[in-house]
Order: C-alpha cells, then sequence, then structure tokens
C-alpha cells in the first residue's frame, strides 16, 4: 500500500485509512480483528476511531471501537506501525458533548486507556463547540501535544470559516494547530439546502477544497462510498444529486473494468495531480473481509490528468 506524508502533521500514513466505527458493535470481534490483520498485513498503517463509536447501536456504551483496536495492538504488539487517530467532541448517549478544556483533557485520557497506548498520533476535534471559546479549545488541544500525549491535531465537521479562526489563533498564540481535516466528501454533489442529520456533517464543497490545497491541509474524507450507493443504485442516500456526473462515474468505471466505487477510490487519492485538490485519504471500512480486500487493492491505481480533469471539472 503506498504511503504519504503529511508534511505539516510529521506522519507519515497509507493513502488508505482504516474506519473501525462499527468495530465491536455491528462488525463482531473476531471479524474486526481479521479486518484488522489483513489491513496491516497488505501494508495499512493509518486506522480511524473516536471516543464515542458506537454508542447508538443497541446496548452499546461507545467504548467498544476503541477497546476492540487496544486490545488488537496489545495482541499483534504493533503499535510502533500504526498512525492512530481518535477524536473527541460528540456526545455519547446525548451525554458529553462539547470541547472545554475539560473535557478534552479527560476523554483523551480515557482513550488512550481504553486503546492501551500512551500516545495518539493524531486527535481530532470531532465536531465544533460554538458554545465554548476557541481559545480555550486550542489551548487544551496545544497541552496535550506539549505533555506528549498526542502528535499532531486533526478537525472533523467544522465550518471552513471556523478551522481559519482556530488557524489564527494557534499563530497568535504559538498553540498547536490542526493539520488535517475529516470531512464528509464523495464524488456526487449533495443537494443544495438539504439539512444535515447530525451537527455540520456536510459535504466538503470546491471552497473547502481551494482553503485545505492552500494549507497543505491533507483531508480525510468519511462516508466516500455513499452507503455502498454507487454499486447498488437502491443504497444512494437521497441527499445526492443524480445527474451528469453519476452518468460519466458509471461510464467511466466500465471503461476501465472497475466497479463504480473502486473509481470513486481511485479517483480520490490521485486528486493531488491537480493544482486545486488536496492530498485525499478515503476512510474505508466494511463488515466483509473480502469486500475490504477488493478496496484496499486500490490503494496504488494510477488515473492519468486528463482522466482526472474530466472527471473533477465536466459541467452537466
Amino acid at each position: 500500500m503506498k504511503k504519504i506524508q503529511f508534511e505539516r502533521a510529521g506522519l507519515e500514513v497509507s493513502n488508505m485509512c482504516l474506519g473501525t466505527m462499527m468495530f465491536g458493535t455491528q462488525v463482531p470481534v473476531d471479524v474486526a480483528e481479521a479486518e484488522l490483520d489483513l489491513f496491516l498485513d497488505m501494508g495499512g498503517t493509518f486506522i480511524d476511531t473516536s471516543n464515542n463509536y458506537a454508542h447508538w447501536m443497541p446496548g452499546a456504551s461507545g467504548d467498544e471501537s476503541e477497546v476492540l483496536l487496544g486490545n488488537w495492538l496489545a495482541k499483534r504488539g504493533c503499535r510502533d506501525k500504526i498512525v492512530l487517530a481518535s477524536k473527541v467532541g460528540y456526545d455519547r448517549h446525548g451525554e458529553h458533548q462539547g470541547l472545554k478544556a475539560s473535557q478534552i483533557e479527560y476523554w483523551c485520557d480515557e482513550s488512550l486507556r481504553k486503546l492501551k497506548t500512551d500516545y495518539l498520533d493524531l486527535y481530532y476535534a470531532h465536531v465544533d463547540d460554538m458554545d465554548t471559546p476557541l481559545e480555550e479549545t486550542m489551548e487544551a488541544f496545544d497541552k496535550l501535544v506539549k505533555k506528549g500525549k498526542v502528535r499532531a491535531l486533526g478537525v472533523s465537521n467544522y465550518y471552513t470559516w471556523r478551522i481559519c479562526e482556530a488557524k489564527h489563533i494557534a499563530k497568535a498564540n504559538g498553540y498547536t494547530d490542526f493539520t488535517v481535516n475529516q470531512p464528509q466528501y464523495s464524488f456526487l454533489y449533495t443537494k443544495s439546502g438539504r439539512a444535515s442529520s447530525t451537527p455540520l456533517n456536510l459535504n466538503a464543497e470546491d471552497e473547502r477544497l481551494a482553503y485545505l490545497k492552500a494549507n497543505n491541509m491533507p483531508m480525510v474524507s468519511y462516508s466516500c462510498l455513499a452507503g455502498g450507493g454507487y454499486d447498488d443504485e437502491s443504497r444512494l442516500p437521497d441527499k445526492y444529486v443524480k445527474d451528469g456526473r453519476w452518468d460519466l462515474l458509471q461510464k467511466t468505471a466500465k471503461e476501465l473494468g472497475l466497479a463504480p466505487s473502486e473509481l470513486v477510490l481511485a479517483w480520490l487519492m490521485n486528486s493531488d495531480k491537480l493544482p486545486d485538490r488536496p492530498t485525499i485519504v478515503p476512510l474505508v471500512a466494511s463488515s466483509r473481509l473480502a469486500h475490504l480486500e477488493k478496496n484496499l487493492k486500490m490503494s496504488e491505481y494510477e488515473l492519468d490528468v486528463e482522466l482526472m480533469k474530466t472527471l473533477c471539472y465536466s459541467k452537466f
């Protein structure tokens, strides 16, 4: 699997990231561990979790993903081979949402305990907390870095202008800056004005891409395969616009002998070939080992610049 540099974060990561949101709940322990073994054996290094995954599942606490990962890391003895990312800020059973200083440090310590490690490679602000001053949030994250509990900081469900504000606050105060963004992003556009199901769970648009490119800030794209909707149209969420862009994807995938979802992954990983697109790492997940393996094999698939221009800039 290809490795790429997150230069400002000081991290080298695999160009695909394994999402573990449903590990220990919808994905049982034995299947989850087999997927983690496969990812590692295929050269994957970048693994993503959160302090609340997946609390919304029946009977779940929100600790399941991190606990499973911690047990697997201990069993495999491979912590030094993994770039481990977790998050803080979203609720757990309707409680504990926020990015106050006390919340950030408490939940970081909880994540470290569950993950059986003494540091996180990447720690995300999971969702913006507009009721807490950004100065307090950025100072608290910076303290984690200075204490050695966190190597680099990321930001997920924030408006672009709030990321910009956070950057200015960090610079003015000498705090560690956010250097990685994890928004929702996929090939199809979303319908204008459609409300998101959760706070700030917004699809990244061209304005976000331009900002990330200008600030040398890589993107880790979640929900990038539209819930399996590219290969099975019946699963495509209603929020997406199904127009000529859909037809272009289907046609191009057929010509290349790929599944449409495989082409989407390749399109994401080749995005930085274009002058206005940042480095993009797709966040992939599956409940089936064979399906995950098929996706991971796209890691080194190359698309030429002209085809990338067609896929990115065609108007309908």
